[in-house]
């Protein structure tokens, strides 16, 4: 079933699928930017009984017709009539998604398919800046359609120079890393020839030398879930600088505090470009109580900062930053070792202690 609702002066098309009475007679609705489903409005019915403090673990988002279904990441924000969930990545269009509360499904909903003509696009390309380390290990593209995996070696080429294609560059990982949306894929470039110790990086030398430029180069004839081609071809040029071999240092770090009773953002400046990916998974907020602050993160310029936008007001008060070990920077040194200097390439999880950086709300 089809709604169309207005909220806001913005119109939001809505397909609901009921798999049992419904929770609310007050639809669900799409919060639409740039074509990309970026919000949803959530009635208050779906959450009338819920604390805030729990909003976030009694009510989630999966894909629908998952066997063991995985939450979205993303931040909610009670609003008047209701809440409104922001994903961390857009809603995938022709997915289908559910409500569920306290771990039962209340609502599905669909994100419509773009118009027949419309055809796919590469979005972004991550790392932004256009100036990278020559031992830069992961590239993320970013598209607006869900694609067809097993694609990349075909169409995904690093060039040198504007003529000379690198063979090999891109380790051949089968499946390959992408989001469960198929939206975003995660490249990496071959850690084998970028550790120095290792056969590869001997017989075959780094994919990429200091004082070089480059492009990452996505061929139009890549094509999408319903096998409609890119609308053009892509491609992210970049020049080379010396080699990254320090892990970050969470010390050296600007944190701009906020005032209280307002929901300015605490402002972190890394004084480096992190690990795009990472920034959305490995900060906490807590207070001087060690509760955790509910709110969202924003990834600034070149990811060489990040903002905190708290869900309530701020109170006056102490309270800390807590940083995962696993961050990376650009060329995946993270807060336990350099990545260089951990020849051995597991897969175990990385270890460590909790970073800690404190500041104050007056």
């Amino acid at each position: 079933m089809v709604r169309l609702a207005y909220i806001s002066g913005l119109t939001f098309f809505v397909c609901l699928f009921s798999c049992r009475q419904k929770t609310s007679d007050q639809p669900i609705a799409i919060q639409w930017q740039n074509e990309q489903a970026v919000a949803l409005s959530i009635p208050a019915a779906f959450a009338s009984d819920i604390p805030d403090d729990s909003v976030s673990l009694l009510l989630t988002l999966n894909i629908a017709g998952q066997q063991n279904p995985v939450p979205i990441l993303g931040s909610f924000e009670r609003r008047e009539g209701g809440l409104l969930f922001r994903p961390m990545i857009p809603f995938t269009r022709g997915m289908r998604y559910e409500v569920r509360v306290r771990g039962t499904h209340a609502e599905d909903f669909e994100i419509p398919q773009n118009n027949a003509g419309n055809a796919p696009n590469v979005t972004v390309i991550y790392p932004s800046a256009d100036t990278l380390p020559e031992n830069l290990l992961k590239i993320y593209l970013h598209f607006d359609q869900p694609m067809r995996e097993g694609m990349s070696g075909r169409y995904v080429k690093l060039v040198r120079n504007n003529r000379d294609t690198i063979d090999g560059a891109f380790l051949d990982l089968q499946p390959e890393l992408w989001n469960p949306g198929r939206t975003v894929l995660t490249l990496w470039l071959d850690p084998g020839r970028i550790k120095r110790d290792l056969q590869p990086n001997k017989r075959l030398g780094a994919p990429m030398q200091r004082g070089t430029h480059y492009r990452v180069v996505v061929a139009q004839a890549w094509t999408d879930a319903r096998r409609k081609q890119l609308a053009k071809p892509y491609q992210k040029a970049f020049v080379t600088v010396t080699k990254d071999s320090l892990s970050p240092q969470p010390a050296q770090w600007t944190l701009v505090s906020p005032t209280q009773a307002t929901r300015e953002p605490l402002k972190i400046d890394f004084k480096e470009a992190l690990d795009h990916s990472l920034l959305a998974e490995v900060f906490a907020i807590q207070d001087n109580t060690g509760a955790k602050i509910p709110g969202r993160w924003e990834t600034g310029p070149f990811e060489k900062h990040c903002s905190f936008i708290p869900d309530e007001n701020w109170k006056s008060g102490s309270y800390q930053l807590l940083i995962e070990p696993r961050l990376e920077d650009l060329a995946g040194n993270n807060l336990v070792r350099p990545f260089d200097r951990d020849v051995s390439r597991s897969s175990e999880a990385v270890t460590g202690k909790i970073a800690v950086l404190p500041f104050q709300i007056k």
